[in-house]
């Protein structure tokens, strides 16, 4: 047995130590029994851990250890040892299937020597052939994937909710994906949200959790790398680059996702895992995968979530609009190439260009949370900021046109008490039939304009009326 493999182990048993609850699905979806364990202290734990469950009793570092056969106080130093080779729970996935994998290698050696034994004792070929393919299926069989349970069992573990890297749109170990057109500063804006996450800031108005980030660069030379994160952290007033953001320069270089992985499993674990990984740009690492081939490009968002999965980090890319104005199509489709880019991650937010100059409608679509208002965000090198005096209906196509619903009309619902917002959009719904979307765009023009102010949980007119 390896030392990988033992440590492997050591870690897995470690980290059920410290978040039992939220760890053991992971753990059972891999298909981890007692059989997967050689560490005699780590079997040990395993097996008390199993009284415990079937008890519905607490599992923690106290617990375990009085459960276990032999010495309680020495059961908890050792126990001890197992936390400690664990420096994080982060990796728990990765050290499961460590652990699943060297336990199916140990099944087919053994079969295998068996199978030696016989020939060697002269059992007929044909039948130890069969008897070894038997067993080769066997240990497929046994590699558990999800199991059927009752949905009273799966809503029985408490699960705690991951973190919202950016808040209200993407958590720890989901996807994002970013699309706007060509050379409309998707770059900066992943760069933006490097910045952002590293130090607890806004992006695009929007919150994030503070977190380590990876930002992969596979596209910029690293002259201009280096220019655009002193300029960035010099706009943002900073004395330097924040210590939590890592880089990764891969230009010129041919790698896929896969080949990034244990790279980054192993920067990990020296330095701490991170909350956010952004390959840059996607295209790079298909190695000239088809765009409009959804079967490829599944194995492209699979591949993503593999990484997402087993870093525990929030992965966010960028990708390009397909040729054209993009004004009258439904933001999910302005991705080129494949519907899979519509489908597969679970956050989707395009910038599409505005009729202001160097503004675009920013459209966030997320699988986990309420659809955010669409907002307009303007370009001013080196950042994006949110321009709320601006219209989020008035993309570049539909310059000129006049809107169907102007913030005069609203306003001139409005008593002079004011209203709540619910029943000003009853209101204005009744008497004009303007949308949801369009009117809390308008209501956030007239604050921005300070047309209208909130009061005692009512709207009434501003100062500039």
């Amino acid at each position: 047995m390896s030392a990988q493999a033992i440590q492997s182990e050591l870690a897995l048993i470690g980290a059920l130590l410290q978040e039992h609850d939220r760890i053991f699905p992971i753990v059972q979806a891999v298909g981890i029994t007692t059989a997967s364990f050689t560490d005699s202290v780590c079997l040990a734990a395993w097996r008390a851990m199993e009284k415990l469950r079937a008890k519905h009793k607490i599992i923690d570092l106290v617990t375990v250890p009085e459960a276990m056969d032999g010495d309680a106080a020495e059961n908890q130093t050792a126990l001890g040892e197992l936390v400690d080779a664990c420096p994080t729970t982060a990796h728990a996935q990765f050290y499961a299937e460590q652990v699943r994998e060297v336990e199916r290698r140990r099944k087919y050696d053994a079969a295998i020597t068996t199978a030696q034994e016989r020939l060697a004792n002269g059992f007929d070929i044909t039948t130890v052939a069969q008897q070894l393919k038997a067993a080769g299926e066997a240990v497929e069989s046994a590699q558990a994937g999800p199991q059927i349970v009752a949905a009273t069992d799966f809503v029985a573990v408490q699960r705690p909710e991951p973190i919202q890297v950016v808040h209200g749109v993407l958590r720890a170990g989901q996807i994002g994906i970013l699309s706007a057109s060509s050379k409309a500063g998707k770059t900066w804006s992943l760069l933006d949200s490097a910045f952002a996450v590293a130090t607890g800031g806004q992006w695009f108005g929007w919150n994030t959790a503070q977190a380590r980030v990876l930002y992969i660069n596979a596209e910029l030379p690293d002259y201009d790398l280096e220019a655009r994160l002193k300029v960035l952290a010099n706009a943002l007033g900073f004395d330097g680059l924040p210590s939590g953001l890592d880089i990764w320069h891969l230009r010129g270089q041919t790698k896929t996702i896969p080949q990034l992985l244990p790279a980054i499993l192993r920067r990990q674990r020296e330095r701490g895992p991170y909350g956010l990984i952004l390959p840059d740009p996607l295209y790079r690492f298909g190695q000239g995968r088809d765009e409009n081939d959804n079967a490829v490009q599944a194995i492209t968002m699979n591949e993503l979530n593999e990484v997402a999965e087993q870093t525990s980090a929030a992965v966010l890319v960028a990708h390009h609009f397909s040729k054209g104005n993009k004004a009258q199509v439904d933001h999910l489709d302005r991705a080129s190439g494949a519907g899979m880019f519509a489908r597969a991650p679970d956050a989707i937010l395009t910038l599409t260009a505005h009729e202001e100059p160097d503004a675009y409608t920013l459209e966030t679509t997320c699988r986990s949370f309420a659809k955010p208002d669409p907002v307009v965000v303007r370009w001013q090198y080196p950042r994006w900021t949110v321009a709320e005096e601006l219209d989020p209906e008035r993309l570049k196509s539909q310059m000129g046109r006049p809107a169907k619903f102007s913030l005069d009309d609203l306003l001139d619902l409005l008593p002079p008490d004011g209203l709540s917002h619910g029943d000003w959009l009853a209101k204005a719904k009744s008497e004009t039939g303007i949308g949801k979307t369009r009117f809390n765009e308008l209501v956030r023009v007239a604050k921005g304009k300070k047309r209208v102010v909130q009061a005692f949980g009512k709207y009434v007119r501003g100062i500039a009326e």
